[in-house]
């Protein structure tokens, strides 16, 4: 074999593992500093499920997140934002992240700081900011969001009136 036959397999051994290299780097899933699950809670997912209650709440819960350069998480804010319909007036008591796999209940993890209110027709919009959640719980949920769910309590279903089992997140 020549020099320059030799020169141009050894080239094309780099190119290939650069090839290879680059596309195993490409597959890895991207860190998103802000990923959002898109919930619709329903009476019917609570547990038990509440009968007889036409509400549900559609909206989203977001982390922003902030990383250390490996990609560990050293803090983030929750962002809820729900807007909610009830057959007429409600109190609405909380909202919340809870740990508990579908079809069980469990503790809260994450609080929205929601302090009751009362909405007289029933619709609205509850938006808060979370800081301070640990790091730790952030990443339990994203490892593992369908042990978690989102309820929204009232004073009529203090245990919840809505919940939906939190799914894997969009990219933000």
């Amino acid at each position: 074999m020549t020099r320059t036959k030799l020169a141009a397999l050894l080239a094309l051994v780099v190119a290939l593992a650069l090839v290879v290299a680059s596309g195993a780097t490409a597959k890895k899933p991207a860190l998103s500093a802000t990923p959002v699950f898109k919930l619709r809670l329903l009476p019917s997912q609570e547990v038990p499920p509440v009968k007889g209650l036409k509400a549900h709440a559609t909206g989203n819960v977001t982390f922003d997140l902030e990383r250390s350069s490996g990609g560990a998480i050293t803090s983030g804010e929750v962002i809820f934002y729900f807007n909610y319909s009830f057959p007429g007036a409600v109190t609405i008591t909380g909202l919340h992240i809870h740990q508990g796999a579908k079809g069980t209940n469990g503790p809260i993890v994450v609080s929205s700081g929601v302090a009751p209110f009362t909405d007289a027709d029933g619709k609205g919009n509850v938006t808060t900011v979370v800081a301070g959640t640990a790091p730790a719980t952030l990443q339990a949920i994203l490892d593992g969001p369908r042990n978690y769910y989102v309820n929204l309590h009232t004073s009529t279903n203090p245990g919840g009136a809505l919940r939906q089992q939190m799914h894997n997140p969009k990219k933000g």
